[in-house]
């Protein structure tokens, strides 16, 4: 018997082990295993199959971040050279509308002013010297354009003064009118000359002798809109000060002492026909403004 179990329990080759079982019968019977893989096998094979995909899921993963990151890269600098040549685009069209004058009309209602640039090759020959300033105006329907000049001896703030003057009128136009205003001192003969041209009209006054334009030291310029300025809106009720040029100092009297707040110099307005009574008030000091003189 002990020879028989021991027979059983003998490997075979080619067989992974032989199995002792009782046969229906009551007789013993054996088995034989076919060969397969180990459980330490099968284990160590799995680990293997999980780490290939776990790197095939990074090697995956990577890949999309670097398609991620090159996006993002590839953007941010197309972005970049967008916005630049943007940047380059908006100061070309910001100089041509500087050099052009442009007018930003935002509301029809209301009078608008911008600089207009003013070559000196338009200044005629046989000018010696010249100051000119020249804006581009947008009057509203139904604003009739009243022009007052005053030269001589001229206030710091309003259109108060004594000495020459001068004015002219329109009545009020059903549609609104963009203009052309110049304005310019000019040296001819060594005399000194004012020089107003608005649309089709146009006016010239002399300056006293002694009045010295070329000490630019003891001068003030005053002019509505400069280079570089926005285009300026005005009420249809206020009176607009084009132009104001005026000594530094109070002017002297005759006899002694100085002006109470008169400075020898000229100035221009324009106001809205409408209010012609109010704006004479005011320049003849009954009031201390226009709109306190309107009734």
């Amino acid at each position: 018997m002990a020879s028989t179990l021991l027979a059983v329990r003998r490997r075979t080759p080619g067989c992974s082990e032989l199995d002792s079982r009782d046969s229906p019968g009551g007789s013993r019977r054996s088995a034989i295993k076919p060969p397969g893989r180990s459980v330490g096998g099968s284990i160590t094979g799995g680990i293997s199959l999980e780490l290939r995909l776990s790197f095939e899921n990074l090697r995956s993963i990577s890949l999309t971040r670097i398609l991620l990151v090159t996006l993002v890269v590839v953007g941010a600098v197309f972005s970049i050279q967008s916005n630049w040549k943007l940047s380059g685009l908006r100061k070309t069209h910001s100089k041509l509308r500087e050099q052009a004058g442009f007018l930003d009309v935002e509301d029809p209602s209301k009078v608008a002013v911008s600089f207009v640039p003013f070559d000196k090759d338009d200044i005629p020959p046989g000018v010696e010297q010249a100051y000119v300033w020249r804006y581009r105006i947008h009057f509203p329907a139904n604003y009739g354009t009243c022009y007052k000049t005053q030269r001589g001896l001229v206030k710091a703030d309003s259109p108060q003064g004594r000495g020459g003057s001068g004015s002219s009128w329109s009545s009020p136009k059903p549609a609104a009118e963009v203009v052309l205003a110049t304005m310019a001192l000019l040296k001819t003969d060594g005399k000194w000359i004012f020089c107003r041209s608005v649309g089709g009209g146009s006016s010239t006054s002399s300056l006293p002798k002694d009045f010295n334009f070329e000490d630019l030291d003891n001068l003030v310029f005053e002019p509505l809109v400069s280079p570089g300025d926005k285009t300026r809106t005005f009420e249809t009720d206020e009176a607009i000060c084009l132009i104001r040029v005026r000594e530094k100092q109070l002017a002297k009297k005759r006899r002694g002492g100085t002006e109470d707040g008169l400075y020898r110099g000229i100035s221009v307005y324009v106001f809205n026909s409408n209010h012609k009574d109010a704006f004479e008030a005011w320049a003849k000091g009954n009031a201390t403004s226009m709109k306190e003189a309107m009734p």
